[in-house]
């Protein structure tokens, strides 16, 4: 997965969006979610109707007289945002390391399966943001020798609970979506997703999981 929308030469890009909508394109070390925060707290916050982190982007929704104040104020004075290392709360997720694809995680990666275990559960993985379908999360920090592609032709229908990776991202399938993402095991721990729970998510954007290996 390629990173789009990533500002020129280690600067933010500023591109409207709609008539309501500023996008703020953030360079590679420039963190969303501390950025999101920023402009939350900041002077301009009480007037913003949203601010949404993505990859790489964060979306801001107001009035466009708010929005012309907040280009100015990007572009002038806003520092360079950076999470701290502890941000975050950690949600752990127990895993039986068995799924369909495991096998060919081992082979594109050279490792063994009980080291495709060790680095998916030795990493910290943080939310990013949510998309493709209801309670669909995905949380970036996969280790490298894991970053896998997705699939040339996607499942139609994974089920449950399957906890699969694809290039930098892992994610937990909230069961009856189609996917593409290497399936490497299920999880056994209490659904983080649950339509009819208020809130139906356990975890948030700026959350971070960690994975841990259970016998089946």
């Amino acid at each position: 997965m390629r990173n789009r929308g990533r500002g020129v030469n280690g600067t933010r890009r500023l591109r409207p969006a709609g008539e309501r909508g500023l996008l703020i394109e953030t360079p590679d070390d420039e963190d969303v979610h501390a950025l999101a925060t920023w402009l939350r707290a900041g002077t301009h916050g009480h007037r913003l109707v949203e601010i949404v982190p993505g990859p790489a982007t964060v979306l801001v929704v107001g009035e466009p007289g708010t929005l012309a104040d907040l280009a100015r104020e990007l572009e002038r004075t806003a520092p360079f945002a950076r999470a701290p290392e502890d941000a975050g709360p950690v949600t752990e997720v127990k895993v039986v390391y068995d799924g369909v694809d495991l096998d060919a995680v081992c082979a594109h990666s050279g490792l063994t399966r009980r080291e495709v275990v060790e680095q998916h559960t030795g990493a910290l993985s943080r939310v990013d943001y949510f998309g493709f379908s209801p309670g669909v999360w995905y949380a970036n920090g996969v280790p490298g020798v894991l970053r896998v592609p997705r699939m040339d032709t996607p499942r139609t229908r994974v089920p449950e609970g399957a906890v699969a990776i694809a290039n930098e991202y892992t994610s937990i399938y909230p069961g009856g979506t189609p996917g593409g993402w290497r399936i490497i095991g299920r999880s056994v721990s209490p659904s983080l997703w649950d339509p009819e729970r208020t809130p139906p998510n356990l975890i948030d954007v700026g959350d971070r999981v960690r994975f841990v290996a259970v016998a089946p």
